[in-house]
């Protein structure tokens, strides 16, 4: 599915840098400040650790990045993993403040702080981050009075507890629009909006493939920017086998079907090869950054 022309939207400030939506597609570089990522790519042993995710994020931003998201909670569900177990927020903020800190002077591009609990965002915000990337689909209630508050610019990522029973493709855009109405209604800016479907967040294997084949659909009708998470899923395991730590191929080809049913941003863990990706699909679906003969 080709992205239709017609469709674009207001472009959205984040920090300092202006995004263009339909420009290309932004990569959002993961970095989890912990040592229990399902992804298996926790950087921090310890709160005083913080110098490998630091450099973690400086290489991805050497690695073609566009954003740098810092996460300090593990989003491994109980279900799968036995020995997940919430963080408090004082713990969470100890792990990301610094890492914030440490690279509000070093790094170029925004950072996104990744979490589910108001106090974190706000905490991190005065850190230095500019983007509020809540999977939780605004779980704590007071999420967006400070998303208001600050002004910064928030993802809103679908999750519905208990999973779903009818059409997944619906409920996303029924549940989404619920919350982008909460955020308005609390003095959120629509143009400091991003939707994320949540794809691998309380969704089987055959409900995050649909989200990914109607995801042209979903963008049109919620009409806002879109971020898809895709990478190193448990979905795409269930389908490739790769191990969690090796799912390369198969988040590549997420990727670029991301790409072409019209993402904005797709986040990822591995920087460098899914830049390239994102550079070749854009140059197939949207025409940029072609140069030369063929």
């Amino acid at each position: 599915m080709v992205i239709p022309e017609e469709i674009t939207f207001p472009p959205t400030h984040i920090g300092d840098r202006k995004f263009v939506w339909g420009e290309r597609t932004f990569v959002m570089g993961v970095v989890n400040a912990t040592p229990d990522s399902f992804s298996g790519d926790g950087v921090l042993r310890s709160t005083s650790d913080v110098q490998g995710a630091v450099a973690q994020a400086l290489r991805m931003e050497d690695e073609g990045a566009d954003i740098i998201d810092i996460g300090g909670e593990s989003t491994r569900p109980t279900s799968v993993y036995l020995d997940a177990v919430p963080v408090e927020g004082n713990d969470e903020i100890a792990r990301v403040v610094p890492v914030i800190e440490g690279l509000t002077d070093r790094l170029g591009i925004p950072i996104s702080i990744d979490t589910r609990k108001a106090a974190v965002a706000e905490a991190a915000v005065r850190a230095g981050a500019v983007l509020a990337n809540d999977v939780s689909m605004l779980g704590d209630e007071g999420m967006a009075g400070v998303i208001a508050r600050t002004g910064v610019p928030i993802v809103v990522s679908h999750i519905r507890q208990g999973g779903h029973k009818g059409e997944v493709v619906q409920d996303v855009l029924n549940d989404l629009g619920a919350a982008v109405d909460l955020l308005v209604m609390a003095g959120v800016d629509r143009t400091n909006i991003i939707a994320d479907p949540g794809i691998g967040f309380a969704k089987n294997t055959g409900q995050s493939l649909e989200l990914m084949k109607y995801l042209g659909m979903l963008r049109s009708d919620i009409e806002l920017p879109v971020l898809v998470g895709s990478s190193r899923k448990s979905f795409i395991g269930a389908v490739t086998g790769e191990s969690v730590e090796d799912r390369r191929f198969g988040t590549a080809a997420t990727v670029a079907l991301s790409i072409r049913g019209g993402a904005d941003i797709v986040r990822v863990h591995d920087v460098k090869e899914m830049v390239r990706v994102a550079k070749m699909s854009d140059a197939i679906v949207r025409g940029s950054g072609q140069s030369g003969h063929g």
